[in-house]
């Protein structure tokens, strides 16, 4: 007779025991667990065990029931669990990525930020480059600390007040402070904003000293370019006078010289026909100059001048235009066989400019044409006249274009402007020295080597 085995284990615990192997069988080695459901010789076998364990109809199925809602349970928590594990990592990631990028922005900002948390006692958690230069002090200095760290007390007693009643109010705060930085004036501005549940201010500021100073040079900028534009106004409002002047008198003597009249008044008439035909000229010339000036195109062409021979071309064109016999001309050549590599047409340029402004202001005395050289290693050129002078005033700004400094007077203003770009294009300088009722010297230097026979004097 077949003696059934007692059932000595309660049936709580051969629950547990069976949802414990099935979860090992499930998770430890899955291929068996999907064998297992495809063999129903392992049900067959489990009835065996039903009736050797007297356990009572329909135990097996219903703990079956049982294990397949708990295991399902289970499964279901354990894919939560693991996803609430992913998104948290995932958040923190992005987190951290966005740190990394917003810091990264603020490190590389024009102006200072430093960034406070609040719920650590104000200390100061982020501190960019801009601000180590600004407040003379390093992040790594600075980072974890408060402000009665890093900033005088009575300072740092101040910000304090500041960041209270921000934090209170919640209204940004702005203004203007010269004591925070050891720079005269600093702009400064704070944000109070909540960040991943904790708060945080945001302190930027920038030293406007450097902003003053932009300020400044704008607006000197401006008046120039409000007084350049005044003063061309002038000059196209002249030129017309300047230019037809000449023009009503070429235009008239020529009418003249057409009818019958006397050979002494022909030869008058001639000259002073000729003179215009000069001025006009010259007033062209100047204006073609000007604007190849400002296109960078005027041309220079180099070659050994013999110095002292362009001296005494420029005085014999001087007398010629000399027809005051109270001014008396004067040379000065003190270097004889004198050469020097440079732009002839243009150094006679700047001489006539100087000397049309001798001829015009000097009424009695002498105009000297010459030139020196106090150092080897260049030669200076000048016109001294005894006329009239210049103030102080204007010989500050009489080398700027459309500058005259008698308004009755023939010209265009502009002689002297392009006398001194020449010069500047030939590596020299320009200047002028003056007393009022005593006469001016305007000069320019050129730079001077020794050469051989072949060689420039300009590097």
């Amino acid at each position: 007779m077949t003696k059934h085995v007692p059932l000595f284990l309660p049936l709580g615990s051969i629950r547990l025991l069976t949802i414990f192997f099935s979860f090992c069988i499930i998770f430890v080695h899955p291929a068996l667990a999907d064998k297992m459901a495809e063999s129903p010789e392992l049900f067959d076998t489990a009835f065996t065990l039903q009736e050797r364990l007297d356990i009572p109809d329909g135990f097996v199925q219903r703990e079956m029931v049982y294990i397949s809602i708990l295991l399902g349970t289970l499964v279901l928590c354990l894919f939560f669990f693991f996803m609430q594990r992913r998104m948290k990592k995932l958040r923190e990631r992005d987190r951290e990525r966005y740190l990394q990028l917003l810091e990264g922005i603020l490190d590389n900002l024009p102006i200072a930020a430093k960034v406070k948390d609040v719920n650590d006692g104000m200390r100061y958690t982020f501190w960019n480059k801009k601000a180590e230069e600004l407040f003379e002090c390093s992040a790594r200095e600075a980072i974890g600390k408060t402000d009665f760290e890093t900033m005088p007390e009575a300072v740092a007693l101040i910000r304090k007040e500041d960041e209270e009643q921000l934090v209170k109010a919640g209204i940004p705060q702005e203004g203007i402070r010269r004591f925070f930085t050891k720079k005269s004036k600093e702009w400064f501005s704070f944000q109070h904003n909540n960040f991943d549940g904790r708060k945080w201010i945001v302190y930027t500021a920038w030293d406007i000293t450097d902003l003053k100073i932009m300020e400044r040079k704008l607006r000197l900028a401006k008046e120039e370019a409000e007084e350049s534009n005044r003063i061309k106004s002038a000059f196209l409002a002249n030129m017309s006078h300047e230019i037809r002047t000449p023009l009503n008198a070429i235009v008239g003597f020529s009418s003249i010289l057409a009818t019958e009249v006397s050979e002494e008044e022909r030869v008058e008439y001639l000259d002073i026909i000729e003179r215009n035909n000069e001025l006009l000229l010259q007033l062209i010339n100047d204006i073609l100059d000007l604007s190849k000036i400002e296109a960078g195109t005027l041309e220079y062409v180099y070659a050994n001048v013999d110095i002292n021979k362009m001296v005494s071309e420029i005085e014999q064109a001087t007398s010629i235009r000399l027809t005051n016999k109270d001014v008396r001309l004067v040379t000065v050549t003190p270097l004889p066989g004198l050469l020097l590599y440079t732009d002839q047409r243009r150094i006679t340029q700047v001489f006539n400019n100087f000397i049309s402004n001798a001829l015009k202001f000097t009424a009695a005395g002498s105009i000297t044409i010459g030139y020196g050289m106090p150092e080897n290693s260049y030669i200076r050129f000048y016109v001294t006249d005894t006329g009239t002078g210049i103030s102080s005033e204007n010989a500050q700004g009489i080398f700027n274009r459309f500058v005259k400094l008698d308004s009755f007077k023939q010209g265009t203003g502009l002689g002297l402007a392009i006398s001194q770009n020449i010069v500047k294009e030939l590596k020299g300088e320009i200047g002028v020295e003056s007393q009022l009722s005593k006469g001016s010297t305007f000069w320019f230097t050129l730079p001077f080597y020794k050469m051989d026979a072949h060689r420039s004097i300009f590097p």
